[in-house]
């Protein structure tokens, strides 16, 4: 009987604490008094969304078409949970929005299963999310792909070594 009302005041603080939470903003179970979306710390997840989000591989080819400036495409899904880590622990990290400032950022949201996302997906040669692709203009830097989840470190790190070699690039041709 103790170990069962012990579960049970467990469960009514849990509960608790899920309610005040949601009440907050906040929409992780397992951090119900995580900071939501109204605290302090909005402005650095602000600052962390893409500038345009496709579904389709003819959006993609338009916004990668109308881009003046390298793409970091972000190939995500709201059912990938590496996505969502991601998105809530290393893209708004500073080294990573720093990294990303000569980018244009582009979201392919391919949550739904569908002739359009498999389309992309086919395309793309990508089996699934998580997926981190780096374009300038439409040809992709097939070298610099990167499936899968990774802290904030590594990312920005990756990023700066795309963003020398692109630079790398333009030099050469320019002064070739």
């Amino acid at each position: 009987p103790r170990v069962r009302q012990g579960a049970g005041i467990v469960l009514l603080v849990w509960g608790i604490a899920l309610v005040i939470g949601a009440a907050r903003g906040g929409g992780d179970p397992l951090r119900p008094l995580a900071a939501g979306p109204m605290s302090a710390t909005s402005s650095s997840i602000e600052a962390a969304h893409p500038d345009r989000i496709v579904e389709s591989l003819g959006q993609l080819q338009a916004a990668l078409a109308e881009s003046t400036t390298p793409a970091f495409v972000n190939v995500t899904a709201e059912w990938c949970i590496s996505c969502k880590v991601m998105e809530r622990e290393v893209f708004p990290d500073p080294r990573v929005r720093e990294a990303l400032a000569g980018f244009r950022w582009i979201d392919v949201d391919v949550t739904d299963t569908n002739a359009v996302s498999r389309e992309v997906l086919d395309h793309l040669g990508l089996f699934g999310p998580p997926s981190l692709l780096f374009f300038d203009g439409d040809q992709e830097l097939r070298q610099a792909r990167i499936q899968g989840e990774l802290d904030a470190a590594a990312l920005a790190g990756h990023i700066a070594a795309v963003s020398r070699a692109l630079d790398g690039a333009q030099a050469a041709t320019t002064s070739g």
